[in-house]
């Protein structure tokens, strides 16, 4: 019994070794599915005819593992499989994915889809990558690749770097937006003033406080020229806290 297996296991490397294909009642004991899809092989992979990468085929005792590394080639299509050309049914070896800038490939094809494919002695005679399997020995043409959707430029803000800061005509309310303790915006014809306002604290609007309202934490003062021709807080000599 010892002696039978130990020459399973020679005839075993040796197969491995020299790329032999064991028939299928031959050796029982190893077993013919674990040679089942041929040697191990390194084949080159090809895209509308050129080289583009390369698959390793390594049988093992389920079917055989394939890895596929492959360069993304100028103008394909964004989606690839690759393909073994068998002489007749197309063996689909898999969908390709980008990985590091490449386009890659790693599973496991079964005993069953070797089979189906014809190729229980051996890899397919050339392999290469495409939308769909070729047809009567002629490759497809690939379609044209999808251009990413153009978005309308969205307009551009107008420049207000040449524009005067906005001012009130009032000294103490401009010293006031000069500081930046009082922040500005253009309201109709006159200018919003605007501070943050707590009830228990002094804020920054206070020389002109009978202009205020308070609105979310802020004291907002509407500023126009009537408010500067009647009640102009430069005016006021006392100061409100």
């Amino acid at each position: 019994m010892w002696t039978k297996r130990w020459r399973s296991a020679l005839v075993w490397d040796r197969c491995r070794a020299e790329g032999i294909t064991i028939a299928r009642n031959a050796y029982p004991d190893i077993g013919y599915a674990l040679f089942i899809g041929g040697a191990a092989v390194r084949a080159e992979i090809t895209y509308m005819g050129e080289p583009v990468g390369w698959l390793n085929w390594e049988p093992d005792g389920f079917g055989v593992r394939v890895a596929v590394d492959c360069e993304k080639p100028t103008g394909a299509p964004l989606l690839l499989r690759c393909y073994g050309d068998t002489g007749g049914q197309a063996l689909l070896v898999g969908l390709l994915a980008p990985e590091d800038g490449r386009l890659r490939l790693r599973r496991r094809l079964t005993r069953e889809t070797l089979k189906a494919a014809g190729c229980t002695d051996g890899p397919p005679k050339a392999f290469y990558l495409a939308e769909r399997p070729m047809e009567d020995g002629q490759l497809h043409e690939p379609s044209l690749r999808a251009e990413p959707e153009k978005k309308e430029p969205l307009p551009q803000a107008a420049d207000t770097s040449d524009e005067k800061p906005l001012q009130t005509g009032d000294a103490v309310l401009d010293a006031l937006l000069s500081d930046g303790a009082v922040r500005a915006e253009r309201q109709g014809t006159g200018v919003r003033l605007r501070c943050t306002f707590a009830p228990d604290r002094p804020f920054a609007l206070a020389p002109a406080f009978v202009l205020c309202r308070v609105e979310g934490g802020e004291a907002v003062l509407d500023w126009t020229k009537k408010d500067a021709a009647d009640t102009a807080a430069s005016q006021k000599t006392e100061k409100f806290t």
